[in-house]
């Protein structure tokens, strides 16, 4: 018996499999297919955050910020379990929600960068709670558009990425 426990054992920690495993950092969403956590924003203008996937839980939070960035970390039904950038987690409905990747920057006056190195050129200062169009990130660096502006900012400033 011993022999085969063993490399059984040896296998499933090969295979990232664990005793008490409930969730791997990074699975796919039940509903969707798509990756966990993922960040995704707020397509409408005025949004109920919920206590539990549905109509009958208490509201939580009214968001007035069309484009905010929130990260789904979870998905029941029609229903996404999110974090916003201050911490707070509940659940949206999916029709409140776009795919459209936006960061918010999150310290004060952070400067967008015309490349990506901290000696180039300031394209402007971005104050803390802006949101911003995510283009890509590369490295510690995120290309983003500001107020129709291209430029570069570190990763670290910004919520969403």
């Amino acid at each position: 018996m011993l022999r085969i426990a063993i490399p059984l054992f040896c296998l499933l920690l090969t295979l990232g499999v664990s005793a008490g495993h409930t969730r791997a950092q990074n699975t796919m969403g039940s509903e969707t297919g798509l990756p966990l956590p993922r960040f995704i924003s707020l397509k409408a203008g005025e949004a109920n955050l919920r206590a539990g996937p549905g109509q009958k839980y208490p509201i939580r939070w009214i968001y007035k910020r069309r484009h905010l960035p929130v990260r789904v970390h979870d998905e029941h039904g029609h229903w996404r379990a999110v974090t916003d950038p201050w911490g707070g987690e509940g659940w949206l409905h999916k029709s409140l929600l776009s795919g459209r990747r936006t960061v918010m920057v999150m310290k004060e006056l952070s400067p967008l960068h015309r490349e990506p190195r901290a000696d180039s050129a300031i394209v402007l200062y971005a104050q803390r709670r802006v949101i911003g169009t995510l283009e890509r990130c590369e490295g510690i660096w995120c290309r983003l558009i500001v107020d129709g502006r291209a430029g570069w900012m570190l990763a670290e400033r910004l919520y969403g990425n």
